[in-house]
């Protein structure tokens, strides 16, 4: 992934998010393919990049790349709320399938997704009293890359004597 940056932060978001139509029912081709173009182009207005798509008749997998201003249940908001009213509208015959005017599911599944494993960030979080031992008072590191583990304390011997 890519390090980006907004005007008050610098980031690495990326999400995995999938979600399925009401009653798991298969959706035709058509419509499989309207969506891809559909979620491409709200992804693309939003600013959001969208890093693999793939609609499967029974669900959808999105790898999404997106600000921290946006939520990821924001980002599920906008794209099955505006993806249903477009697909029903492009192709009427959905809403014999789908009563209601409901063409997802209300549950989804979201992830995160980062170049640090869980098991690196734990240990990183664990490690943060032991890496600011020694340093003065109201020192910050700006990045985790900054930031060095203290390893052991080295006690040098004494100057020699002057004569």
């Amino acid at each position: 992934m890519e390090v980006k940056s907004a005007s008050s932060a610098v980031y690495e978001l990326a999400y995995h998010i999938v979600w399925c139509p009401k009653y798991r029912k298969n959706l035709p081709e058509p419509v499989q393919r309207g969506l891809k173009t559909c979620i491409r182009s709200i992804a693309e207005a939003r600013g959001w990049e969208v890093k693999e798509l793939e609609v499967m008749p029974d669900h959808i997998h999105l790898f999404i790349g997106a600000p921290p201003s946006e939520s990821p249940t924001g980002i599920v908001k906008v794209l099955k709320g505006t993806t249903g009213v477009v697909m029903f509208r492009e192709h009427p015959h959905l809403k014999l399938m789908f009563r209601h005017g409901h063409l997802w599911s209300p549950s989804y599944y979201v992830g995160s997704v980062g170049h640090v494993s869980e098991e690196t960030l734990a240990r990183y979080v664990r490690d943060q009293k032991a890496r600011t031992v020694g340093r003065p008072k109201g020192w910050r590191a700006s990045s985790p890359q900054q930031v060095r583990p203290v390893t052991s304390r080295v006690n040098f011997p004494p100057p020699p004597p002057s004569v």
